[in-house]
């Protein structure tokens, strides 16, 4: 176990060191495949990372076409092209209407989830109100049995957003980010998150 534990600290600490010598305003190309380190730093601690039993093994599962956003996905389900919001988690813009709202760190959370998700395939987990006022399906989105809002969360990628009613994970989620803001994880170690 406390071996498990340095692991975690080495590998937060490896990534926030990346970010707060390497901005992600500069942040060179070839270094965004070190979100593999955290993939495999959270594939260490996934036994227990979320308060509810992870989705059983044969839930439906679904391919990702695209990643969006830092939050947001388009999958096939059922062969129909979905967009899905993650619940509870909010990532920097990258693709939003209004040009001047998109940053450099929002190109960055898109470019880390799109590598963390490499060939992998999606569960869902649904709250209380399926869709938005965009028509985006809500969930909670499981990628090898790892919630991935956990992940961005940790990682330091996104900060909690709680909109009433999807709240299940609401206090877990902020637990989430109040270990990565003391961590100084990913944005919150740039002072991106703080402004």
């Amino acid at each position: 176990m406390k071996k498990l534990i340095v692991l975690l600290l080495a590998a937060v600490l490896l990534f926030g060191a990346v970010l707060y010598f390497c901005p992600p305003s500069r942040l060179p190309e070839q270094l965004l495949p070190a979100s593999y380190t955290v993939r495999q730093w959270v594939g260490t601690a996934k036994h227990r990372i979320w308060p509810e039993p992870e989705p059983s093994p044969d839930a439906l599962s679904y391919e990702v076409i695209a990643v969006i956003d830092g939050d947001t996905l388009l999958i096939s389900i059922f062969g129909a092209e979905t967009t899905v919001r993650l619940i509870g988690v909010d990532a920097p813009e990258s693709v939003h209407r209004e040009k001047e709202k998109n940053t450099p760190e929002g190109e960055l959370a898109s470019a880390w989830l799109k590598t963390f998700l490499e060939g992998k395939r999606v569960t869902l987990e649904y709250d209380q109100e399926l869709k938005d006022q965009y028509g985006r399906t809500l969930a909670y989105v499981y990628a090898d049995g790892m919630m991935l809002e956990d992940v961005l969360l940790m990682a330091g990628m996104a900060k909690t957003l709680t909109m009433e009613p999807n709240t299940r994970y609401h206090h877990h989620f902020e637990q989430l980010e109040k270990q990565a803001r003391e961590g100084g994880n990913g944005f919150w170690g740039t002072g991106f998150f703080e402004g």
